[in-house]
């Protein structure tokens, strides 16, 4: 029985050094354990109305551009025809 559970532990911790291995570029399990609950922590303090918010924001930016582009292609068009009709009306 001390035997079996020998091998069990065995085998592991040759599972767990495996997996801590795959992770050796990131500075092991540990180190990217530690990553996962700071950034678990720094995501808390942002909340989903904050992010709502901003990102409502960022429409409505995007939405007054869009306007803008719109009204400047038109007094394109408009200086366009004007610019067409003069050069007809000088021939």
């Amino acid at each position: 029985m001390t035997q079996e559970i020998r091998e069990l532990i065995d085998r592991i911790l040759s599972s767990y050094d495996e997996i801590d291995g795959r992770f050796s570029t990131a500075g092991g399990l540990g180190s990217l354990l530690s990553l996962y609950e700071q950034i678990r922590r720094e995501l808390d303090r942002v909340s989903f109305q904050e992010l709502d918010r901003m990102t409502g924001e960022i429409k409505n930016v995007i939405e007054a551009l869009l306007t803008i582009d719109y009204e400047l292609r038109k007094i394109q068009n408009l200086k366009l025809v004007f610019e067409s009709r003069a050069e007809q009306a000088n021939e």
